[in-house]
């Protein structure tokens, strides 16, 4: 293992301290007071790491030296020694948010992706410091707000998120700066981000149908189990909204989420009907 240094040390001897964050079969991750780079899912270490025999709990106090693991090729804790209560400041509120994915992991082997970023729906948790106060007039709350990071080490299922995808996760203040960063990032709907459109049903056959749309020239593609279970079956001429994916197997878009709007919603020249 090689030593490597994250900054100016908190205690006596040069060791980095910080708040446990979670716990796991054998081992667990640790928040530093003191670094910027974990994006939200701190740092490894192995309880074979840990000096003495208590195991420690979320929200203990420890202080780490900080070593290279040549196996994995990341930073982990070593050292991990568990501090008195009221050792340390006490760490930033985190507060529960909804967020939609805006760029998947990169690299994402395990527990090895990097580079994810999430937007924070607006109204969901108080603002960073320094964001405009949520809940100014005229916006949705489902408007897209603060940009957070988060990596593989934040996430229940790393290989589970794809753009569009909401999720619920936890923020954190990130130390020395106004940003925040994303932990405890886990699955709500899948695609449940996307934005939403609206059409009219221009055509049903036995398990799928098109739509018309405003500013397309071809009918979008749907699939009839994406259709709506409450009102009966759809028929054609009906109002909808929907969000728009790539279908995986024709690599061509394809309406998702249908949801049945009231009669006359959509306006006749949104949809250029007059083409016909």
């Amino acid at each position: 293992l090689e030593r490597r240094s994250m900054g100016p040390p908190f205690h006596d001897g040069g060791a980095d301290s910080g708040h446990v964050t979670s716990i796991k079969e054998g081992f667990g991750f640790i928040r530093p007071l003191n670094d910027r780079r974990t994006g939200g899912g701190g740092l490894f270490f192995h309880f074979s790491a840990l000096v003495g025999r208590d195991v420690p709990v979320e929200g203990d106090e420890v202080s780490f030296s900080v070593e290279l693991d040549r196996r994995s090729g990341r930073e982990a804790a070593k050292a991990v020694t568990i501090l008195p209560r009221g050792t340390l400041p006490a760490p930033a509120r985190a507060v529960t948010v909804r967020a939609v994915v805006q760029r998947e992991l990169r690299g994402a082997r395990g527990g090895d992706g990097y580079g994810g970023r999430l937007a924070v729906l607006k109204g969901d948790g108080p603002p960073a410091e320094g964001d405009a106060a949520a809940g100014d007039g005229g916006q949705d709350d489902d408007e897209q707000t603060e940009v957070v990071s988060f990596d593989a080490r934040g996430c229940e299922r790393p290989s589970a998120l794809h753009v569009g995808d909401l999720v619920e996760c936890r923020l954190m203040s990130v130390a020395g700066s106004r940003q925040r960063a994303a932990s405890r990032v886990k699955l709500i709907e899948a695609g449940g981000g996307l934005p939403r459109q609206s059409g009219r049903v221009a055509s049903l056959k036995d398990k799928f149908g098109f739509l018309r749309t405003a500013g397309k020239a071809a009918d979008l593609f749907f699939h009839l189990s994406e259709a709506p279970r409450e009102g009966g079956p759809l028929r054609v001429g009906d109002d909808v909204s929907f969000c728009v994916v790539l279908d995986p197997r024709s690599r061509k878009d394809a309406a998702t989420k249908l949801r049945r709007l009231p009669a006359g919603s959509v306006a006749l020249e949104q949809l250029g009907e007059a083409r016909q």
